[in-house]
């Protein structure tokens, strides 16, 4: 029990004097820890933009779906004005006086 005892007294001295690393050898394999620190960084931050990809992928197929179904109501709508009757008709309700030209203009200036 004593062996336990004076072994955790050394591994907690050891710790907080900074010496635990040092005492257990890992500086030998100091650059090996420091290279799986930098892939798992990497691999986490690569993560993370693949996300935001990904959430930015699906918010503009939403808007391009919603931008698809405005086009086509206004392709219907212009559709529906496609007609030189329909365009005079629409004019008188609204009062105005503007009508199809009875020549062809001589000179814009």
């Amino acid at each position: 029990m004593a062996n336990i005892r004076k072994s955790l007294g050394n591994i907690f001295t050891a710790i907080m004097r900074g010496e635990l690393m040092l005492r257990l050898r890992v500086d030998r394999i100091f650059v090996h820890i420091l290279y799986l620190f930098f892939i798992v960084w990497a691999m986490i931050f690569i993560s993370l933009k693949m996300d935001q990809t990904m959430l930015r992928m699906e918010s503009n197929r939403k808007r391009l779906e919603d931008l698809k179904i405005y086009h086509a109501q206004k392709t219907c709508e212009l559709a529906s004005y496609d007609r030189l009757s329909t365009v005079q008709e629409m004019l008188e309700k609204s009062g105005s006086k503007v009508n199809m030209p009875d020549k062809p203009a001589d000179r814009i200036q």
